[in-house]
């Protein structure tokens, strides 16, 4: 065989899988959509709460703001230990970091259909 029909048979079979492996991508995209049960008002009331802790952690640190790290303790990790410093206050560092994790926690959950918890 020429060097050129083997270098277009390459060539088509590299076309070929990348085809498949896309169309294989698109095929579990779209059964993850489907099969995807989002509690949307526990949505909206989990990032109310997130929202909440984040326009008061620079502010007057009250129990609004324990109201909310409790709501969303239920869930997921808050690091409620580092609040036991000399001025009881929830700091900014730590908050970034648990913030961080309650979004990966809530888009690995969000389609098990999370039910609020008493």
């Amino acid at each position: 065989m020429s060097n050129r029909r083997v270098m277009l048979i390459k060539m088509t079979s590299a076309i070929l899988l990348l085809s498949i492996s896309c169309w294989s991508s698109k095929q579990t995209a779209s059964k993850e959509k489907i099969s995807c049960n989002e509690n949307l008002s526990f949505k909206k009331e989990f990032f109310r709460n997130v929202e909440n802790v984040e326009n008061l952690i620079y502010n007057v640190q009250g129990e609004s703001l324990k109201n909310s790290l409790n709501f969303i303790g239920k869930y997921t990790h808050v690091s409620f230990e580092s609040m036991s410093n000399y001025a009881g206050t929830y700091p900014s560092g730590i908050f970034e970091s648990d913030k961080k994790n309650w979004l990966e926690w809530y888009e690995k959950n969000k389609c098990q259909n999370i039910q609020f918890k008493e």
